[in-house]
């Protein structure tokens, strides 16, 4: 008696052996090319090992092989919100709905599409429905309740977490939850715990993944104060911290000024000033430079997402160039070199925005900009005369704008 390798292909997945059900599912797909939901699979599968390109492939092979089916609606969405485009990601699984309206994982996708936007009552509202509508769903009942504390507060109540572990105990998704409430509260050795354990139970859950790759990356003192910062700043409305933004631009402009009239307040003004500064540029660094930290080790290189690894090899890159003609400019007295060193040095806080952003037609102009940065920097460097100085300013005004837009242009 033969087994049916679909099932096998799904026994691969619960055991962990993602290219074992990969080989399988091509081996039907190869013999049955109508199947689309198989191609939906399958394109889970490749998603979750960031081969993103044939995933994309196999979503639109499913779409036109089987519209009417919701499970490749749901695969659409899933792959839509692993690359950050979360107007598509709910918009496919409102589709899955429409053919399946009790369809509760599409539901509960559509509710993280939302939390992932930012719009936590709007995930709070469709998870409790899911929750009432199936008592027994962990995912929805530990989902609904951490988008409540987000909205509120950002802190999920003891009381109520303790009773949600207790009702479900091997819920991969109320692990993952209790490691990101510790994350927050500065627990990062316990909330890796907690992540490690949720992978153990789902090693596909992606909340239990990015979580992990955070608690990985506090270890770092540096960083772990950063997330205390961001966690502060996170309480207080975007508006707000755009103001707190724009106020610590203008307090250093006064203390430089303050610097140059009363150059006995130097030795006081310079370090705050320079505390500043390395405190900014860490913001935008420290994320990427963490990011190839972890892609340089084999066992934390499958952590993490495609836009990660992008990230930290890109600004690695750039920061390496930069040294490179820092080192050479000094060996050779090559004014020129330095110059391009502060230009595409510089420009790596470009290149770290564009991943800062989701929104698919500002992530290009975000990388326009990036890309004038680093073409302006190595201008400086290859060019001499006032056509250096002209593409250096060029370079510096492009990561400007390019920081502004991030800081406080639309998420469109």
């Amino acid at each position: 008696m033969h087994s049916d390798p679909v099932d096998e292909a799904l026994e691969a997945l619960e055991d962990a052996q993602p290219e074992v059900a990969l080989e399988l599912l091509t081996g039907v797909l190869r013999e049955e090319p109508y199947q689309g939901h198989l191609f939906a699979l399958r394109a889970l599968i490749l998603s979750d090992l960031q081969r993103l390109e044939e995933a994309r492939e196999d979503v639109t092979r499913a779409l036109e092989t089987t519209p009417d089916h919701p499970f490749v609606h749901y695969a659409a969405a899933m792959l839509a919100l692993q690359e950050g485009r979360v107007d598509d990601a709910i918009a496919a699984a409102r589709a899955a709905q429409a053919i399946m309206p009790d369809y509760h994982d599409a539901m509960l996708l559509e509710a993280r599409a939302f939390g992932t936007a930012g719009a936590w009552a709007d995930a709070a509202r469709i998870a409790r429905r899911v929750a009432e509508e199936d008592p027994e769903n962990g995912e929805a009942a530990v989902f609904a309740a951490v988008a409540e504390s987000v909205g509120r507060d950002g802190m999920l109540d003891p009381e109520k977490w303790q009773r949600l572990s207790e009702r479900f105990p091997l819920s991969a998704t109320a692990r993952a939850a209790a490691g990101w409430t510790r994350l927050r509260a500065g627990g990062y050795r316990e909330a890796r715990q907690d992540f490690e354990q949720a992978l153990a139970l789902d090693p596909t859950l992606p909340w239990a993944r990015e979580g992990l790759v955070f608690a990985l990356k506090a270890r770092s003192p540096v960083y772990g104060l950063l997330l205390r910062f961001f966690h502060w700043s996170g309480n207080f409305t975007p508006r707000t911290r755009n103001l707190m933004a724009l106020g610590a631009v203008l307090a250093y402009s006064v203390l430089r000024r303050q610097g140059e009239a009363y150059p006995a307040l130097k030795p006081v003004i310079i370090p705050l000033l320079a505390a500043y500064l390395a405190f900014m540029l860490l913001t935008w660094l420290a994320d990427p430079l963490l990011n190839l930290m972890l892609f340089a080790r084999p066992d934390t290189r499958r952590l993490l997402q495609q836009d990660e690894r992008r990230s930290g090899l890109l600004v690695g890159g750039a920061l390496l160039t930069a040294l490179v003609l820092v080192v050479t400019g000094m060996a050779f007295k090559w004014d020129g070199g330095l110059r391009g060193a502060f230009g595409v040095g510089f420009a790596t806080i470009a290149i770290s925005a564009v991943f800062l952003s989701r929104g698919a037609r500002k992530r290009k102009w975000l990388g326009a900009l990036a890309l004038i940065a680093v073409c302006g920097g190595i201008g400086a460097a290859a060019l001499g005369g006032d056509l250096s100085a002209i593409c250096l300013a060029v370079s510096v005004l492009a990561t400007v704008i390019s920081t502004w837009s991030t800081r406080f242009g639309s998420a469109a």
